[in-house]
């Protein structure tokens, strides 16, 4: 699944006898070092696995991981992710093989057309409401898109802002990771969260702005015990970033003939 430009999401559930089937190729050499790894292709227009993608990685999984966030940092390609069995000579027994995605675009579009553009007071008068302060035509016409001038976006909500044409969005995710008996339950802020067959657990939390408190229950498998804790998160903004107002309206360039008129055609 696609996260956002920069990150995926993979989860999988690989049958007892698929990997049977796998490991039964092994030789005893082979188990010595052997690993379950994700193997993430770039295959924006190759018809794989038919063509060999354009690049591929691995990435080693830990525990008995059935999900993962993958850093593919490259908006608008595409991708295809498989999961198998890595032994140390390098041979890669395939599992199972992922659908085919591809990232949006890290920015707005690099396409302006003149024809169409108003001054950044229109725009304010117009839109300002609604994208929320810090967003203007100029911020637009320079927004960046290359990925190096981004950081990887996580739910929270953007803040984008505006400084003599210079802008960023930065979110913040928060992990929480950790380990308890396989049948005990674990909540947290109020929600189920679901244990891996050892007991460990991953989630993933949007932070939003302020001081934020965590509740995570964890409930013996009888039910007769519980143990809370509260960590505390707190994401503070400091300075202000304030869009730079141009010292004269945008105008487009051409006489008033040259524009159409309200009865052409667009």
């Amino acid at each position: 699944m696609i996260k956002d430009p920069w990150w995926l999401y993979a989860y999988w559930e690989v049958q007892p006898q698929a990997e049977r089937a796998a490991r039964s190729q092994l030789t005893p050499e082979d188990i010595v070092g052997l690993q379950s790894v994700l193997r993430v292709y770039d295959v924006t227009d190759t018809a794989f696995p038919d063509q060999s993608a354009r690049r591929w990685f691995d990435i080693p999984l830990s525990g008995l991981a059935t999900s993962w966030y993958i850093h593919a940092n490259a908006p608008d390609r595409s991708f295809i992710v498989e999961i198998g069995l890595l032994t140390r000579g390098g041979r890669f027994l395939l599992l199972a093989r992922s659908n085919r995605v591809t990232t949006p675009r890290a920015g707005p579009s690099e396409v302006i057309d003149t024809a169409w553009a108003i001054d950044d007071e229109t725009f304010w008068r117009l839109f300002g409401g609604a994208v929320g302060r810090g967003s203007s035509p100029s911020g637009w016409m320079s927004a960046p898109s290359s990925a190096h001038a981004w950081l990887p976006a996580g739910t929270a909500a953007a803040r984008p802002a505006v400084v003599k044409g210079f802008w960023c969005r930065v979110n913040t995710d928060l992990v929480i990771h950790g380990a308890t008996e396989p049948r005990a339950k674990v909540s947290i802020q109020g929600r189920p969260v679901l244990l891996r067959p050892d007991g460990t657990f991953t989630i993933r939390l949007a932070v939003p702005d302020g001081a934020q408190t965590i509740t995570i229950d964890v409930t013996s498998a009888d039910g007769a015990t519980t143990r809370t804790i509260t960590p505390t998160v707190t994401l503070a903004w400091s300075g202000t970033l304030e869009p730079e107002r141009p010292a004269k309206p945008f105008r487009p360039s051409g006489k008033p003939a040259d524009r159409p008129s309200p009865g052409g055609a667009a």
